[in-house]
């Protein structure tokens, strides 16, 4: 026996809605992580550096996210290991720190670009 869901226009543009920002906001992390990483090693920053660097927090500090939702809406723990990546960045104080994040980080890039391959042949298709 068949069974059959009901789904609305409505909901079907929101689940849309919702994978363009989640694609959006693992694109950004891609870029701002490793940025963060690299002004993490700094010794004596500049003015500029320190702000970036701060605003690069800031991004993260303020959104708000369940990780369960890439689970939910892509099949990966890819909001995770984002929020791993930023809390180990963002306790940086020895060489020992260093490679945590280091670790925390390769773990996103390697999903991030898993992710990426796959939406390419999706899109290919």
């Amino acid at each position: 026996m068949r069974q059959t869901v009901n789904i609305s226009v409505n909901d079907i543009q929101n689940v849309n809605q919702a994978l363009l920002v989640l694609k959006h906001f693992i694109n950004l992390s891609s870029r701002l992580l490793p940025l963060l990483a690299d002004l993490q090693q700094i010794e004596q920053p500049t003015e500029k550096e320190e702000i970036d660097k701060q605003r690069i927090i800031d991004v993260y500090k303020n959104y708000r996210f369940s990780t369960e939702t890439s689970e939910i809406l892509i099949g990966s723990n890819i909001l995770q290991l984002i929020k791993e990546s930023f809390q180990s960045l963002s306790n940086v104080q020895s060489g020992s720190d260093k490679k945590e994040y280091d670790q925390a980080l390769k773990r996103f890039i390697t999903e991030q670009r898993r992710l990426r391959n796959k939406w390419r042949a999706t899109l290919a298709n």
